[in-house]
């Protein structure tokens, strides 16, 4: 917009609005004071104002925001000099600011003499917005390509390179006397050949590679290369590609430092077949040379032998000494049985504490066991670990070739089978596999796989066995005792699977619906007008273990209605021994509920006087065992006086459990004894039959 426009004010908005309300552009007039006489549809559109909002007010009521240099502008074409393409940043009613192309051409009137300004305005927020983002796009890709440790270069279709990145640059200053001749401007193809010439091998063969991309031959080229000096090894991988995306045709050359990769690949071969502690075959080897030895058995007809082996109490000694120390326990038993074996057998580490040696050839059994002798003489020579003489031994189960299995996977599970049976008949000795053996694992993995669905068949029920108080003769509380109605066993008790529930970790999800069943049933017997009775549930290891124990009794307390004091929780003297810090802390939260707390088996472990004291119980249970020895064994009898005796001296009730016969009935009642449970009283019975008992108490 140049020069300046001629017309009155008065006819300004009546002749030029029909026409500029049709403009593309926001079309605004103002007099010699900046107050506003031409208002478009467009500028409406663009600053949110309408014409009737704006028509004669002033023009800086509505710039606000918009800086000194639409001020200075204006100054100037109130001067009568216009304004073109001015790049202003103009406010909306919103208080946004637009990026606008700002021009303004003085108005005069038939005279020649100026009565306001005319100004166009064009909204451009969108592309400057899209202007941004190129050069945002841009300087980030660069960074980007900057950042990559590959060396990039771009050339063009005749070789010449066009970028590079830094990584590319800092590596031609660092390796060439001359690095502007690797860099912009430079003919990446004649320095190939220049290098050729030199008797580079591979300069040739990547510009041959480079050329072919160029003319379409191949779509992608790339060679690995060795790149050797005296003092170091390193490897490249050169790459080259094309793209043109509707422009020029361009050549991506990359180049990445593979040396770390090459000395990674030899070192998993070495990690993907070696025990990187002891330096023995691992699974993988292990699985291909007993392969091989297997096959080769088969075609020569012969018989071939593995020993599994499992070091004793081998935990015990990492804890107690450190791992460190049983580091080194574990590479000592490696070359001790290494020293046991032939050249053609092999040791392998399976992991942890697990070691198999292979025994390619046995003709005779006796040399099996040979074998399995002198180990574990060798195993049973003490070590020295960190000062400190060790003795440790290993249980080793054994299978053959073909009679136990004729496949890898079945020979070490056979052999695995066997090693377990010499830890439970007492470790520190061999057992060859049996079929009997196979037979024992697949009822208990029947066992099982019936006990994880027993729940959710509704086959776990609870029995009933009364606690009766001496003094008075009456039931004061009732212990709980879990069976499993199996359906083909019938009827389960604990010793028959509970050690499958704690070493599966069923425990846990069985344990909570033990305690939610008796604590529901407790409150079910309350509100049927039964006298309310202290119910007895034991907590397993497992539970006891458990981080959400506390939280977990406290839910099932509040969902069932009970109020904790007819809640008793019952652990076992040698869970609470085993960690008395933890353990003391985790029974006063408990205690904290409001439940009462009981000892079961006392008298089995090895509570001290000292712990005992600090203990929040309500209740000593007096193992059966001490039971049955009352009138043949003094030491029996004397241990339940002192029990009855200390307790009471402490504070906690006693409670004898196992007791069949009015002898020792009557023997704990003159001794003191609190409360007795046992066949001589009743036996465990189902709910219905206790429901019985408890009305027949009541109307009596």
């Amino acid at each position: 917009m140049t020069g300046s426009v001629t017309l009155s004010l008065a006819g300004l908005h009546s002749a030029l609005l029909p026409l500029l309300d049709g403009w593309p552009l926001a079309v605004v007039g103002l007099d010699l004071d900046e107050k506003i006489i031409l208002w478009n549809r467009t500028a409406e559109q663009i600053f949110g104002w309408t014409a009737a909002e704006t028509i004669g007010r002033f023009h800086s009521d509505f710039q606000k925001k918009s800086g000194p240099s639409l001020r200075r502008y204006l100054k100037r074409v109130m001067a009568g000099e216009s304004q073109a393409n001015k790049e202003l940043r103009l406010q909306t009613r919103q208080g946004q600011l637009l990026d606008v192309n700002w021009s303004a051409t003085p108005l005069r009137d038939n005279a020649g003499e100026p009565v306001g300004v005319l100004i166009l305005i064009d909204d451009i927020t969108i592309r400057k917005q899209l202007e941004c983002a190129q050069v945002e796009s841009e300087r980030f890709s660069r960074a980007i390509v900057d950042a990559l440790p590959q060396h990039i270069a771009i050339i063009d279709e005749t070789g010449s390179i066009i970028a590079v990145n830094k990584a590319w640059r800092d590596f031609a200053r660092a390796n060439s006397e001359h690095p502007e001749e690797l860099c912009e401007g430079a003919n990446y193809l004649d320095a190939c050949d220049v290098q050729e010439g030199e008797g580079v091998q591979e300069a040739e063969a990547y510009a041959q590679g480079i050329r072919a991309v160029m003319n379409g031959t191949l779509i992608e080229f790339s060679l690995e290369y060795a790149c050797h000096s005296p003092i170091s090894q390193c490897w490249f991988n050169g790459r080259v590609t094309r793209f043109s995306g509707g422009g020029p045709l361009r050549i991506v050359i990359t180049h990445d430092n593979i040396t770390e990769l090459k000395l990674a690949e030899k070192a998993i071969q070495q990690l993907a077949q070696y025990d990187t502690l002891t330096r023995l075959p691992n699974r993988m080897l292990l699985q291909d040379r007993l392969g091989q030895v297997l096959a080769k058995a088969k075609r020569e007809r012969q018989r071939a032998a593995i020993l599994f082996l499992d070091l004793d109490r081998f935990k015990l000694i990492n804890d107690s000494l450190g791992h460190a120390a049983g580091d080194n326990l574990l590479k000592i038993v490696a070359a001790r049985l290494n020293d046991c074996v032939r050249k053609s057998d092999t040791v392998a580490r399976l992991g942890g504490d697990e070691f198999i040696i292979v025994l390619p050839s046995v003709p005779q059994t006796e040399d099996v066991t040979l074998i399995a002798q002198k180990v574990l003489q060798a195993l049973a020579r003490p070590v020295d670990l960190e000062g400190q003489e060790v003795f440790t031994s290993t249980s080793i189960g054994i299978a053959m070739y073909p009679a136990d299995g004729r496949d890898v996977d079945s020979l070490i599970r056979c052999a695995d089978m066997a090693m377990y049976r010499a830890k439970e008949t007492g470790r520190n000795k061999y057992q060859f596999f049996s079929e009997e053996m196979n037979q024992q694992m697949m009822q208990r993995l029947a066992m099982e796989n019936g006990l994880r669905h027993a729940l959710e068949r509704n086959e776990l029920q609870l029995h009933f066995q009364e606690q009766t108080e001496l003094a008075s003769g009456k039931i004061t509380g009732v212990e709980v005792l879990l069976r499993w109605q199996h359906p083909e066993l019938g009827l389960l008790a604990p010793p028959a699977f509970i050690h499958l529930a704690e070493e599966t970790g069923l425990m846990v999800a069985i344990g909570e619906w033990v305690l939610r069943t008796a604590c529901a049933q407790n409150r079910s017997w309350q509100e049927s007008g039964l006298p309310p009775l202290r119910i007895t549930v034991n907590i397993s290891g497992r539970q006891l273990n458990h981080s959400r124990l506390v939280e977990t009794i406290a839910r099932i307390l509040d969902e069932t209605e009970l109020s904790p004091q007819w809640l008793e929780l019952e652990i076992t003297e040698n869970l609470i021994s085993n960690n008395i810090e933890s353990t003391l802390e985790l029974l006063q939260q408990l205690k904290n509920l409001g439940v009462s707390l009981a000892i079961d088996d006392f008298g089995t472990g090895f509570s001290s006087l000292k712990n005992l004291k600090r203990l929040p119980i309500d209740r000593l249970k007096i193992d059966h065992s001490f039971l049955q020895g009352l009138g043949s064994s003094e030491d029996s009898t004397a241990i339940i006086k002192t029990i009855i005796g200390m307790a009471h001296n402490l504070g906690p009730r006693v409670i004898a459990e196992g007791v069949e016969t009015n002898q020792q009935r009557d023997f704990l009642q003159e001794h003191g004894c609190d409360e007795v449970q046992g066949y001589y009283f009743s036996r465990p019975v189902p709910h219905d039959e206790f429901c019985k008992l408890l009305r027949t108490i009541r109307a009596t």
